[in-house]
């Protein structure tokens, strides 16, 4: 495959996303490969060190709030941070943050341009080397971030963790793991286990971990694995945190900690599990205040998880229009305990009036249980249900029968809708002018969503 230059962000970004044709996943010593030979060019300005300190973090559900919220807290401890995220929901450049907004067009486009000089020239040596599309962006972000003089870079991890393309890094401060469930079970394992095995593939020799301990088959191979490498463990469990209160546009809840005593945290959020999330990164921000970030004090923290904005995490949209990227399982399950804690602790009835589902799947996921689950929801009055595009999107019909075999047909309805945008219309208008929406099942049918309501904003 020939390297090509773009002109423009709209052809870089056409251009990756013209990749996956191309390439498949590179064993990971290939990658290593590659990355030794950035961090060497240019007399090292991309050495892993211009990164300041990197939090490295895996797991199935929370990632992308977790690392939300480290970032949230160290930007507002006065630390100059970068962000690496996916999937993005509108555009590419959502997965490079400095400082909490995603990077520019152009620069976005230089690191395109730049990633291609820097394969061309290493072709020299390997010949057939072709990164993939994901490695490509975690490049583009080595490039974005060691310029921008960062002071902490946050890593997620894209699938696993032992094999996945972040985990070339050698020197993180910390490594966080958060919730572990079943999700990419083809790649992963079939059993939490193994899946914890490969999550915990990203621990390093005396680094320490921060793990969410919700699971006691995870947190064993987690401590065993610390254990090896002589990584000291940090676990959060249900008992570390106590939700208090949920209100219309925020969660006041309680976190238990030996370092700080923070009274009530504030989390601008309705999604009850957020409070797990924060918690976790309350203990790896506290971690890494004993590791040289000492400017990390209880009031950045406190902030920092006050201001912390995820998008699509039970995010209202407009008033009574909320979208939550819940795509597997344990993110159903997250999101149905969700509207029952906000019901039972708001102290008043939200659910009078008509209270909407609209929901779509990849066909990938076990999508069964995550209908059960929702079907069980008594306080749902209408089910629209719609397909994603292309080829990984679940077809309508399949959909549909299993939402009429686990739904109450007494008190519930389903309404199928082949367009994302015929399926909201129609949302929006059956819930009338008091009722609530909620858009769930993925975080493509998020992202689609979201462009959705921006042209009804215009």
């Amino acid at each position: 495959m020939q390297e090509r230059f773009a002109q423009n962000y709209a052809e870089a970004e056409h251009l990756l996303e013209e990749v996956p044709r191309f390439t498949k996943k590179n064993p990971l010593e290939d990658t290593e490969g590659f990355y030794e030979f950035i961090q060497n060019c240019e007399n090292g300005r991309y050495r892993e060190a211009r990164l300041g300190r990197i939090i490295h973090v895996a797991g199935t559900n929370g990632k992308g709030s977790v690392c939300a919220f480290l970032e949230s807290i160290c930007r507002h401890s006065g630390y100059r941070t970068a962000m690496f995220t996916s999937p993005h929901l509108v555009t590419t450049r959502e997965r490079f943050c400095i400082d909490g907004s995603m990077i520019s067009e152009e620069a976005f486009l230089e690191a395109f341009n730049w990633l291609a000089v820097q394969i061309g020239q290493y072709r020299n040596r390997k010949p057939d080397y072709c990164p993939t599309y994901f490695e490509r962006l975690f490049f583009m972000g080595i490039y974005v971030f060691a310029r921008a003089d960062v002071k902490v870079t946050i890593l997620e991890t894209g699938l696993g963790g032992r094999l996945d393309t972040t985990n070339v890094v050698r020197c993180p401060s910390v490594s966080v793991i958060t919730e572990i469930g079943f999700d990419h079970m083809a790649y992963l394992g079939d059993t939490i286990e193994k899946i914890a095995a490969e999550k915990a593939g990203i621990l390093k020799a005396g680094v320490p971990v921060v793990f969410s301990a919700r699971r006691s088959a995870a947190s064993a191979v987690i401590c065993k694995k610390a254990q090896e490498l002589g990584c000291a463990c940090h676990s959060v469990s249900e008992n570390d945190y106590k939700i208090n209160e949920i209100q219309k546009k925020f969660i006041d809840f309680s976190v238990v900690s030996r370092y700080y005593g923070y009274g009530r945290l504030i989390a601008g959020t309705t999604a009850a599990y957020q409070a797990e999330n924060a918690a976790v990164a309350i203990r790896t921000a506290e971690v890494l205040q004993q590791h040289k970030l000492d400017k990390i004090t209880a009031s950045s923290i406190r902030e920092g998880i006050k201001a912390m904005r995820w998008a699509c995490r039970m995010e209202e949209l407009r008033p009574g229009v909320f979208v939550d990227g819940a795509h597997n399982e344990d993110g159903i399950e997250a999101f149905v305990q969700s509207l029952h804690l906000m019901q039972r602790l708001s102290g008043e009835q939200l659910y009078t009036q008509r209270c909407v589902v609209v929901f779509s799947v990849v066909s990938d996921k076990q999508y069964e249980p995550m209908i059960r689950m929702l079907c069980g929801l008594e306080m749902v009055t209408d089910f629209v249900v719609t397909q994603i595009p292309g080829a990984r999107g679940t077809d309508l019909e399949t959909l549909r029968i299993l939402f009429e075999k686990y739904m109450d047909k007494r008190t519930q309805k389903i309404h199928t809708y082949e367009k994302i945008e015929d399926a909201l219309a129609f949302g929006l208008s059956v819930r009338g002018d008091t009722g609530r929406i909620y858009i769930v099942g993925s975080l493509y049918l998020a992202g689609l969503v979201e462009s959705v309501m921006e042209d009804y904003d215009d």
